[in-house]
């Protein structure tokens, strides 16, 4: 049998064991601690804590992390691997190539040789015989004084044609005056006050007359005047960028009188009207400046490409003009000149002077033969 009582020491329930023996003694309860009770305060209650902020600098306490330290230990080893290679490469770079102090050392070597020197040859410059600044690539065959030789696309040969004009900036004065005549020359209300302005005007007045008496007069507004090149003692050309975008180049003649604009040129006039030549289907030769370049359209009379070389022809005298094809004999002088202008130019589009008639019975207008080659570019001497 067992009972419990509460510990007078903590107030805890003890268990008591009772002991019993045979021979029907008296029953004695045993417990189980039998020290003295000792009077002990009673528990307090728990009380809660509030969580305290960490004393310090937040950054500094993450500085202080190892992670971080060790990870900005392997940041600065490779900045400086990065940093050496990089040292390397210039130093690597500014040594001298052993070439070209082989080749430095040759030359030198062969002025120590000669034993001269500028002070020794009037302050010149001598290199010893038989030394070459150039070797040229390939011997070119003799030709007379004056020509040039080129190699046309597609062709082995080499073939000899007269020298271009050379092209050179010019006097400047004598540009600016021209350009101060282009301005005044596009600023003009009038055709009548124009041609107090244009080269040739005893010529060109009766053609201008009948010109903007088809089509709009006026002045031209203009952005600016640039690239002014002096093409001859007598000429020089001046590009005319318009109001939007549009160009054109303005020939002037510098005369006695001053500079002198070549109007011919400058609209692209011919001995008649564009659009009226179209409409009568001319068949007389009619010369007319027009921008050419090649083309490949066959039809009716012009329909065998094997015999015949096709162009296109453009025209600027009028607003909207339409472009129409000029055809010459494959094997005939008139198809060989074009082809060689055309092969000449690095543009696209070369200004010619033509002359061009419609077959008999044409049956549509935009096909014409091509009479006449006058001259390559629009200003007549």
């Amino acid at each position: 049998m067992t009972r419990s009582r509460p510990c007078p020491e903590c107030g805890q329930m003890v268990m008591l064991q009772m002991a019993e023996k045979t021979t029907k003694t008296k029953r004695r309860a045993l417990l189980m601690t039998q020290n003295e009770p000792v009077t002990t305060p009673a528990p307090s209650p728990a009380v809660f804590q509030e969580p305290q902020p960490l004393s310090g600098d937040a950054f500094d306490r993450m500085r202080m992390d190892p992670e971080i330290q060790q990870f900005r230990r392997k940041l600065m080893l490779g900045a400086g691997a990065v940093a050496l290679i990089v040292v390397l490469i210039v130093v690597w770079s500014l040594l001298p190539s052993p070439v070209k102090e082989k080749k430095g050392e040759t030359l030198a070597s062969k002025l120590a040789k000669a034993g001269d020197s500028p002070s020794e040859n009037g302050g010149k410059l001598v290199f010893p015989p038989g030394t070459s600044l150039m070797q040229p690539d390939e011997p070119l065959p003799q030709v007379n004084s004056g020509n040039l030789v080129f190699r046309p696309p597609g062709s082995e040969d080499l073939k000899t044609a007269s020298a271009l004009p050379k092209v050179t900036g010019g006097d400047l004065a004598k540009l600016a005056a021209a350009e101060e005549v282009i301005a005044k020359f596009l600023e003009t209300p009038t055709w009548k006050q124009r041609v107090l302005l244009v080269r040739d005007r005893l010529r060109v007045a009766p053609l201008m007359s009948i010109y903007y008496s088809k089509n709009a007069d006026g002045p031209l507004a203009f952005d600016s005047i640039v690239e002014a090149t002096e093409t001859s003692p007598k000429f020089s050309q001046h590009v005319v960028v318009f109001e939007g975008g549009g160009r054109r180049v303005a020939t002037v003649e510098h005369t006695a009188a001053g500079p002198r604009v070549d109007w011919e040129a400058f609209v692209g006039s011919g001995e008649m009207g564009w659009a009226d030549f179209l409409e009568l289907k001319q068949a007389a030769p009619t010369l007319f400046r027009v921008l050419v370049s090649p083309a490949g359209h066959f039809e009716n009379q012009f329909g065998d490409p094997s015999k015949l070389q096709c162009y296109s022809l453009r025209n600027i005298s009028e607003p909207g003009a339409k472009v129409v094809y000029g055809y010459a004999d494959k094997s005939g002088p008139i198809a060989k000149a074009l082809d060689f202008q055309l092969q000449q130019s690095e543009d696209a589009t070369v200004p010619m002077i033509l002359r061009l008639k419609f077959p008999p019975d044409a049956p549509v207008d935009f096909q014409v033969w091509i009479q006449q080659f006058v001259q390559s570019g629009w200003v007549t001497p």
